[in-house]
Order: structure tokens, then sequence, then C-alpha cells
């Protein structure tokens, strides 16, 4: 008998715990809802943005399911339809996130959530020219987001991320560990070196920190005869002299690089690879040309590395 009462609690536990609740109340923050407050489910959105998903629409995505996620309207008014066992937590730019059981929000009589402000800090640029250049081919052991400090005196359009690569083979500046852990910032890139699992990639010291060189990474993937390489970039080249020795070579990649493409999209991809370095053919696009990093960092330094006070 008390093994069946025991069985009809869970059952019960689990019917009720499994149900959804609709939460709705007033959630605001100290800009008098300027910027409108974020709920979401379990921490949704950190965890959406911090998987490897190598995809630009991550934030339209996942602001599609209201299952997931909502915004505060411009009164701060917000509902959402939740299970008893989920967590709700509230973001809004510049203030202290606060994260509820909906257990206990289901029990009051009214909700209304006014997030604090972060205490703000002086930003001091780093006036000192970077000391070292660090590229190296990494593998990716994690790269997730980082909470920025918040400037009293600017305002950052980029997203801050904590990264840490095991070093394969070190091309410039010889970092003395095999792991290797820097900062990184991105403003809403379409592909970023993160969506990688190997790269050739760049990091400077910039006043005591170890920071990535904004953008400049290369995608690199085995060949056959066990070498890194990237598929060919036309972009890499567009300061180079044409006399310049270095050129895209043919390369066999260990696993054929290749991918599909709409018909309509025909007159793009013919720009945006082009022949004899890629193969257009029956809805497939496949890479034939590429280089090898050692002749990616040559690239570098006659262009970009060089416009940033890197090399003379």
């Amino acid at each position: 008998m008390k093994n069946i009462l025991v069985i009809i609690f869970l059952l019960f536990s689990s019917i009720t715990f499994g149900q959804k609740v609709i939460i709705k109340g007033v959630a605001i923050d100290t800009t008098k809802n300027r910027n409108r407050v974020r709920i979401s489910v379990n921490d949704t959105l950190s965890k959406y943005f911090s998987a490897d998903l190598p995809k630009y629409n991550r934030h339209s995505e996942i602001t599609k399911n209201k299952d997931l996620f909502v915004t505060a309207d411009e009164n701060g008014n917000f509902k959402i339809k939740v299970k008893l066992t989920d967590s709700l937590f509230f973001k809004s730019p510049q203030h202290i996130t606060e994260s509820y059981l909906v257990s206990d929000l289901a029990k009051r009589d009214s909700i209304r959530i006014e997030l604090k402000p972060k205490v703000c800090t002086e930003y001091i640029p780093c006036k000192e020219k970077p000391k070292m250049l660090y590229a190296f081919i990494g593998k990716k052991i994690n790269v997730e987001p980082a909470d920025d400090v918040y400037y009293c005196n600017i305002i950052s359009m980029d997203s801050k991320y904590d990264a840490k690569y095991k070093i394969l083979e070190n091309l410039h500046g010889d970092y003395p560990k095999d792991t290797i852990s820097f900062i990184s910032y991105d403003h809403f890139s379409i592909k970023k070196y993160s969506d990688f699992e190997n790269v050739l990639i760049y990091v400077a010291d910039y006043c005591g920190e170890l920071i990535h060189v904004k953008y400049q990474y290369h995608n690199l993937y085995k060949t056959i005869d066990g070498k890194w390489a990237s598929p060919y970039n036309p972009y890499i080249y567009r300061k180079i002299d044409s006399t310049f020795h270095i050129k895209p070579r043919k390369i066999e990649f260990e696993k054929p690089m290749e991918f599909e493409f709409k018909e309509e999209n025909l007159e793009l991809i013919k720009e945006k690879y082009p022949e004899p370095y890629y193969e257009i053919k029956n809805g497939k696009v496949k890479v034939l040309y590429g280089n090898y990093p050692n002749e990616l960092f040559e690239l570098k330094k006659l262009t970009v590395l060089k416009e940033l006070g890197f090399f003379k």
C-alpha cells in the first residue's frame, strides 16, 4: 500500500510540474525602460550563443520561439508560458541579471521585477604599441561569451569572448606553452574564427592582455599529404601586386571540400568562388585551390598586419 502511494505521489508530481503555466507581470530597468528587459527560459540566450553553432542569425532564430524568449513591451509588461520546473532570467544592457524559479513566481499575487544597474568603470585606452604578436595553428578547446566591463565613458558595440586553444604549431612569436587563453571582440560577423575547429590565428599582447587581432584568422583543413591548408580566399590577395611570388596552389584536401547551393544564387556564387580556384557543377561548389599557413602568414604580413603596425 505504501509503495502504491509513493507511485501515485510521483506520478502526480510529474504531471503537476510538467504542466505549463502563464507567468505575467512587469519587468523594468533603471533606464526607465528605454532598454526593454529580455526574459528567457532557463537562461536560453546565454546557452544558445555559447553553443558551437556557425550561424549568423543566432539571435533572430532564438527570438522567434516565444516558448523560450520574450521581450517586455514599452511599459514593461510581459507574458510567457513556462513549466513550473523552469527558471526565468531577466536581462537588460548594463544591468545585473536576475533569475527566479517559476514555482516561486507562480505563488506571487503580482510580479514586478526592477533590475539594478551595474557599477560602471572609466575606460582607459591602451596607449602602448602591442609588445608581441603570436601567430599559430590552433585547435579550439572552447570559446564562450564573457561578461564585459560596463564602462561609464564609452559604448562598446562588440561582444566579448573568452577563448582557449591548443597550439599545434607556432608560426611567429613562439608562445611558450602548448595552450593559450585570450580575449576576442566581435561585431556580429557572418563567420567567426570560433566557427572552425582548426585555425591559423593572430593574437597580440596589448598592455599585458592577450587579445585576438580582430577578424584575423584562416580556417584550416588537413590535406591528403598530412599538411594544413586553407581554401583560396580572393580577398587576401586584393592588396598584393600580381607579380608577388605567393600564388594560390592546387591542393587536394584529405576530405573533399564541397557544398551545395541554390541555382538562383549562381551569379553570386561565381563571384564569391571564382574559377579555376573552385569548381561549380551540378549545384555544388568544390574547393580546388588554397594556401599553406606559412604563405597565408606572409600575405598578412604585407597587408593587414603591416597596416596595424606589427611589421614594417
